[in-house]
């Protein structure tokens, strides 16, 4: 019989598992990309070694997004069958980069300006500079 203190252990198992990059047989996914390529010049070796290089950027800042994008962008890179790094890399940046956009500015009182350009239109004091200013 299982007891509940099994069943508690098992899902803090799972839970940490979930939380770790997986691993992807990626051979198979650069040979399937070479394979629709045709003739491109890359070679199945040279897809791994960048799928390789992928997984250990995102190594160094796995931690740094939040888990349920992580969740997000490992569901999509593996949809289809042949997941890969590389699509988990540009997944979390792009969400990030989205979010972060999305976020209030840390100082509000800081707004970047355009400089003032010189109009060749001249005005009866002299010419005319005009400055716009946009929120970041």
């Amino acid at each position: 019989m299982v007891t509940f203190a099994m069943l508690l252990a098992g899902t803090n198992l799972v839970i940490n598992v979930a939380d770790t990059i997986p691993r992807f047989d990626v051979s198979k996914t650069c040979k399937a990309a070479i394979d629709l390529s045709g003739n491109s010049g890359r070679t199945v070796e040279s897809c791994v070694a960048g799928e390789n290089k992928a997984r250990k950027e995102i190594e160094k800042d796995w931690a740094t997004f939040p888990k349920a994008e992580r969740d997000q962008c490992i569901q999509t890179a593996a949809k289809g069958g042949s997941p890969s790094y590389v699509e988990i890399i540009v997944c979390l940046e792009m969400i990030r980069d989205s979010r972060t956009r999305k976020e209030p500015p840390k100082n509000p009182q800081a707004q970047r300006t355009i400089p003032a350009v010189d109009s060749p239109a001249t005005h009866k004091e002299g010419p005319v500079t005009t400055s716009v200013t946009r929120p970041k």
